[in-house]
C-alpha cells in the first residue's frame, strides 16, 4: 500500500483551508491547515509533508516568503500557489522561488485536484530518473 501524502494548507482564509482540506482528503491525502505563514513553519519543522500548498497574500509573512523559508527547513517540498492576486509578476516571482504550479482564485475544484496529481507525478518521475 502507497503511503498517505500529507499535505500542509495554508491560507488566513479559514472557508478556503477547510474547502481545499475537504478536497484533498477526499482524494486520499493527509492534510494539515494553518492560517498563517508562522505557524506553518512550525508546522514544517515538526512534521513530514511532501507538499505546501499556500496563499499569497497573507498577514505577517506572505506565500513567497513562507515559500522561501519553507524550502530551507524543507528543500524538496512541493509547492503550489493558490492566489487571488494573479499577474504575470506574481507567477514569475512565484516560479522563481521554487513554486511547482499555480491556482488562481476563485478555483474549480477539478482544477486543483489537476495542480495537485500533477505536481505529484512529475515528482515521482523525477525521482525514477535520478
Amino acid at each position: 500500500m502507497e503511503k498517505q501524502t500529507k499535505i500542509l494548507v495554508v491560507d488566513d482564509e479559514v472557508k478556503i483551508c477547510h474547502l481545499i482540506e475537504g478536497l484533498l482528503r477526499q482524494e486520499g491525502h493527509g492534510v494539515d491547515v494553518s492560517y498563517s505563514g508562522i505557524e506553518a513553519l512550525k508546522m514544517l519543522k515538526r512534521g513530514d509533508y511532501k507538499m505546501l500548498l499556500t496563499d499569497l497574500k497573507m498577514p505577517g509573512i506572505d506565500g513567497l516568503e513562507l515559500i522561501s523559508r519553507a524550502k530551507k527547513i524543507c528543500p524538496e517540498i512541493l509547492v503550489i500557489m493558490v492566489t487571488g492576486y494573479a499577474n504575470i509578476d506574481t507567477a514569475v516571482q512565484s516560479l522563481k522561488s521554487g513554486v511547482d504550479d499555480y491556482v488562481t482564485k476563485p478555483f474549480n475544484i477539478f482544477d486543483l485536484k489537476k495542480a495537485v496529481k500533477k505536481v505529484l507525478s512529475a515528482n515521482k518521475v523525477a525521482l525514477r530518473n535520478i
